[in-house]
């Protein structure tokens, strides 16, 4: 990827480029933008696993997620903030919502979008075609609560931005997540969940380490 920027050098990247046969670990329509045998085995691994989809119902227990903005982390929830850029999927119960929004707030989750999407926004066919590994209770029972300390934690650490009452939606307040703040909860996230998938400790490092410069920029 070329990021602007006053110390990136576009010739470097140019005489660096990578490239790796990415046959059978396609989406309908999407080639992932990948370039090493890491990725491709982290694919490989993740694409062994149920695709998300099987597990959302029609109604239920909900999780909502942002679907535009977020840049380098993505916002989701089990409650609405009242965004217009807010959608809903549902689970069969809370404890399973619960444990696949933990899922899809980790790196891995990430990195699945970055490889997948336009990198604008998150389209419902790239959080369906998302895996998610075997879990038995007790990684249910522990996930809940992993995802309770990371809200408590994006809450705390949120911003609520003041306008003046005149824009477009007639809002007085408005609050600004600021995902990056907790990171070191994510990357609790990812130590747990990434073994579920298979990954080694040198592939869990690759993902939490993963487009770090930028992701940590201005933090």
């Amino acid at each position: 990827m070329h990021r602007r920027g006053n110390e990136f050098d576009l010739q470097k990247l140019i005489d660096n480029l990578q490239f790796v046969d990415v046959k059978g670990q396609t989406l309908y329509g999407r080639i992932p933008k990948i370039g090493t045998e890491i990725e491709k085995t982290i694919l490989r691994k993740l694409f062994n696993k149920s695709k998300l989809d099987s597990y959302i119902r029609t109604y239920g227990s909900p999780i909502i997620y942002r679907f535009a903005g977020g840049r380098y982390f993505k916002v989701v929830t089990n409650y609405s903030n009242g965004s217009s850029a807010e959608r809903t999927i549902y689970f069969d119960d809370h404890k399973i919502a619960d444990a696949i929004g933990c899922i899809l707030s980790s790196n891995l989750s990430f990195w699945f979008y970055q490889i997948f999407s336009d990198n604008l926004n998150w389209k419902t066919y790239e959080i369906e075609n998302f895996t998610i590994p075997h879990l038995t209770d007790g990684n249910i029972d522990y996930l809940d609560v992993l995802y309770a300390r990371y809200l408590t934690d994006i809450e705390a650490k949120a911003n609520v931005r003041t306008t003046s009452g005149e824009s477009t939606y007639n809002v007085d307040s408005f609050k600004e997540y600021k995902i990056v703040r907790s990171k070191a909860i994510i990357d609790e996230i990812d130590d747990y969940i990434c073994p579920l998938y298979g990954l080694t400790q040198e592939e869990t490092e690759f993902i939490k380490n993963y487009e770090l410069e930028f992701r940590l920029a201005g933090e």
